[in-house]
Parts: C-alpha cells; structure tokens; sequence
C-alpha cells in the first residue's frame, strides 16, 4: 500500500484488506475499551515501526513516554465499535464520531492511537493540555506521521478533533502537510487541480 493513499468516507479499504506486514508493537492490548478482544494486540505495518520507535525514543529523551495504543484493525474490528457505538450513541452520532468499516485508517496499518504513561500510569485520555500531546502536534512530522484530525478542519476530514490519531505517510510529505497546515484531504485536492 502506498504510504500516501488517502482513506476516509469517501475512498474505503476493500472489506478484504489486511496488510501483509503487521508487526506486535506491544505484548497487551492497551486499550480499555469493553468491544474490545482481550487477545487483541496492538500491531502497524513493518514499513512504519521504526519511524514509530525513532519518535518514541526521541520524545522518552524529553521526558514524554509515547504508546501506540490501537494500531491495526480489520474491517470486522471497525464494524463491532461501530456496532457498538450505534447502539451506544445512535446512527447520527457515532457518523461524528467513529469511522464506519473500511473507512478506518486503521486498516490500513499505517495509523494509530496514541497514548502516554505519566508518573507510572496509562494515560488513554489525550488531550491538548498535555505536554506529550503538544511535544507530538509540533514534531510528528519529522518522523513521517500527520495529525490526520486536527482542531479547526472537521469540516474538511468530516471528523471531529482527535489530538490522538496519527497516521503515516512519509516524512517528506509529512513536512509538506505541516508546513503548509494542510490535511491530506486538503492536500489531494490541490493535487488533483
């Protein structure tokens, strides 16, 4: 898959698809959430683990303690949160909220959730006033990962904020997008004039 594809409501993955090189970052699944399988283990694809561990290493040197906490998920895995949601929260508001299947960067293996262990404890809840989440939103991009839902742009990615989600897509287009405070959706359009 090329790094630089662009998966949203409008161009889904292939209910089909799973990476051929997802690689365990982590021996626990992370997340705490009640849909989620207790055998799950986080995974990425091989291509995007050593961008990951590099940003990881880097920002444990200024004290912030990165975790890929819900890397791939198939199409099924999307389909049961967003089963789950619905029911939840109803059809209205999990469109806002949850990517329905195939629409999930997850999917794909080149996106992720990020979360922190602060003072010894797991810090699922990301917000902006966290020292890790602006160490992440200001340098990313060095290591080729986006902010793919920023504050200010829902109308465009038709999401809302999510200050947790990366996602991969190399570092030279990674710089451009955050030079140019584009999305990828923004970033196609321009492509596509």
């Amino acid at each position: 898959m090329d790094v630089e594809v662009l998966i949203n409501k409008e161009n889904r993955l292939d209910e089909n698809y799973i990476p051929d090189d997802l690689v365990i970052t982590d021996n626990n699944e992370n997340n705490f959430h009640n849909f989620i399988d207790p055998n799950h283990k986080p995974m990425i694809s091989k291509k995007v683990y050593p961008y990951f561990l590099k940003m990881k290493e880097d920002a444990l040197k200024e004290g912030h303690n990165l975790i890929l906490d819900s890397g791939y998920r198939s199409y099924q895995y999307q389909k049961n949160i967003w089963d789950d949601y619905i029911e939840k929260y109803g059809l209205e508001k999990t469109k806002e909220l949850v990517a329905p299947p195939g629409a999930s960067e997850h999917q794909s293996g080149l996106a992720f959730d990020v979360a922190f262990m602060k003072e010894n404890k797991f810090v699922e809840h990301v917000t902006d006033d966290l020292e890790e989440t602006k160490w992440m939103i200001k340098n990313a991009h060095k290591y080729g990962f986006i902010l793919r839902y920023p504050k200010g742009k829902e109308n465009i990615t038709r999401y809302g904020y999510e200050p947790w989600h990366y996602r991969f897509v190399g570092i030279k287009l990674a710089k451009e997008l955050y030079s140019k405070d584009i999305t990828l959706e923004e970033y196609y359009l321009m492509v596509k004039v």
